[in-house]
C-alpha cells in the first residue's frame, strides 16, 4: 500500500514540476491595448484611484498580462498597472507619457497600443515619431519607434531611439502624355517598409524588416521591383545605435 502510494505521490510531484516549468518557460508575448474590456463597476473602481483616467474626453485601452496584472492606457498619456485581489483591482503604479509635436502638423509623437515584454515582469512602451513629407505628385509617411522600460519607481529608461518603423512613398512617375500611355495605369513610384517584432527570450527580439519597391512602366529612376527582407536578433541590454538593415532602401524619406 505506501509502495502504492510513493509511487502516486512520485507521479503527481512530476506532474506539478511539469507545470511549473511549462508556466515559467511560457513565451514572451507582445500584448495589445484594446479598447471596451472593461465594466462600468472596473472603470468607477479605477476612476476612485486615479481621477486623471476619467477627466472628461479621456478614453482608455486595456490588457491584462499573463499574471493577471490590469494595465490602462489613457488617450491622456498615462499608463496604469494595477494587480487582482480579493476586493477588485488596486493601483500598483503609474507613468505619465511625455509626447511633442510640430505646429504645422507634419511631425507628431504617439504611444503604440502596446506593451512589450522585457522579461517575465518587465515591460517596455514604444513612442513613435510620426512625420509626414509633401512634393509635387507625391508624398512619404515615415514612422520611427524609441523604446522605453515602465520602470517600478515611475519613471521610463531609454533603451532604443529612433529606429525604422514603417515608412511609405510615392514618387510621380507620369510627366508627359506620352508617360501617361505607357505607365499601364500606373504613375507613381511607391515604396514601403514595414517592422514586426518577436520577443526570443528575455531581453532578446527579433526585428523582422520588410521592405517593398514597384516601379511605374514610365519610371525614369533606374530601379526594377524589388521585395526584401532582413531578420535582426537585436540584444536589448546594448542595442546597437541603428539597426543594420540596407541602405539602399531609403527609408529616411527626401529629407
Amino acid at each position: 500500500m505506501n509502495y502504492k502510494i510513493n509511487l502516486k505521490m512520485v507521479a503527481l510531484a512530476a506532474v506539478l514540476s511539469c507545470s511549473a516549468i511549462s508556466v515559467f518557460a511560457a513565451p514572451l508575448q507582445i500584448l495589445e491595448f484594446k479598447k471596451g474590456q472593461l465594466s462600468s463597476t472596473e472603470q468607477s473602481q479605477l476612476c476612485e484611484q486615479i481621477k486623471d483616467l476619467c477627466q472628461q474626453g479621456a478614453q482608455w485601452r486595456s490588457l491584462k498580462t499573463p499574471d493577471q496584472n490590469l494595465w490602462i492606457l489613457s488617450s491622456r498619456n498615462d499608463i496604469a498597472q494595477f494587480k487582482a485581489t480579493s476586493t477588485g483591482f488596486k493601483l500598483v503604479r503609474k507613468w505619465n507619457i511625455l509626447t511633442t509635436g510640430s505646429e504645422d502638423g507634419f511631425h507628431k509623437q504617439y504611444i503604440f497600443p502596446k506593451l512589450f515584454p522585457l522579461t517575465q515582469q518587465r515591460y517596455a512602451i514604444a513612442i513613435i515619431d510620426q512625420f509626414s513629407e509633401m512634393y509635387s505628385g507625391g508624398g512619404a509617411g515615415i514612422e520611427r519607434a524609441s523604446f522605453y522600460e515602465l520602470q517600478e519607481s515611475g519613471n521610463e529608461r531609454s533603451f532604443i531611439k529612433n529606429y525604422p518603423f514603417s515608412f511609405n512613398r510615392m514618387i510621380r512617375a507620369c510627366f508627359s502624355e506620352q508617360d501617361y500611355e505607357s505607365s499601364q495605369g500606373k504613375c507613381h513610384d511607391e515604396d514601403s517598409l514595414s517592422l514586426d517584432i518577436r520577443p526570443i527570450k528575455p531581453m532578446l527580439w527579433q526585428f523582422r524588416y520588410r521592405y517593398s519597391l514597384s516601379v511605374s512602366p514610365a519610371s525614369d529612376s533606374g530601379e526594377k521591383s524589388y521585395q526584401g527582407s532582413r531578420n535582426l536578433n537585436i540584444d536589448l541590454n546594448k542595442a546597437p545605435e541603428q539597426p543594420n538593415i540596407p541602405e539602399a532602401w531609403n527609408y529616411a524619406g527626401m529629407g
